[in-house]
């Protein structure tokens, strides 16, 4: 896998840590919100989210590095609990995650490869964790919020646990619609929802079957549940 598709991967790992975890965890407020937030504070917006059993959005990802770089991408992104998740990019290039719950596929068309996966281990192991339902998170911890009168939403500095604070910014109906991280060298990374659509999707839209002529790659763990 090229360096910038190791960054895409990066990026999908990280934006599910944020959707899988607030959708599962029990949230712990550092702040008391006031009367005038009523329906919109974090809490109401986590628990609207958790009782989504699936949506469907478009995404675009910006990601600004600290050299002055950056890199776009857009496409699809389907979520339905527990454990599926369809990740479509389609800009810059076309590239695929998806999981049934039990096994993940990366998919590069143009590349004629697919990789079956138990995890992404190798990435963010947390991720998959939660993905997988092994590690129930008890706690969300919200550290900062402020309202970002551009877009028009509320944001929420939260900690998951130890992995690194995230901004998750919800609309003035309580939907998530941006999602914000950090990392240690200072690269951002950015993600916008939009034409989010709250119906459970399908369940075969979390299927794969390779096409003819792909080359498969099984790089799923040999080790027994």
């Amino acid at each position: 896998m090229s360096l910038s598709r190791l960054s895409a991967a990066l990026l999908c790992s990280a934006m599910l840590l944020c959707i899988t975890s607030a959708s599962a965890a029990t949230v712990k407020q550092d702040w008391q919100l006031d009367g005038q937030e009523k329906g919109l504070s974090f809490t109401n917006s986590i628990e609207r989210l958790a009782t989504q059993r699936g949506f469907a959005c478009r995404f675009d990802q910006l990601m600004e590095f600290s050299d002055g770089g950056g890199k776009h991408y857009s496409g699809d992104l389907a979520i339905l609990k527990p454990g599926h998740f369809r990740w479509q990019y389609r800009k810059p290039y076309d590239q695929l995650y998806v999981g049934d719950g039990q096994v993940i596929w990366h998919y590069e068309p143009d590349l004629l490869q697919a990789e079956r996966l138990t995890d992404l281990e190798t990435i963010n192991p947390v991720v998959m964790k939660l993905l997988d339902g092994r590690v129930p998170l008890a706690d969300i911890r919200v550290v900062e919020r402020s309202f970002d009168a551009e877009r028009n939403i509320h944001r929420f500095k939260v900690q998951v646990t130890d992995a690194p604070q995230v901004w998750l910014g919800f609309s003035l109906q309580g939907n998530l619609v941006y999602i914000e991280r950090q990392d240690l060298l200072g690269n951002r990374n950015m993600m916008h929802l939009s034409d989010c659509s709250y119906v459970a999707p399908a369940e075969k839209l979390f299927s794969f079957t390779p096409p003819d002529g792909v080359d498969v790659l099984d790089l799923r763990s040999t080790v027994s549940e």
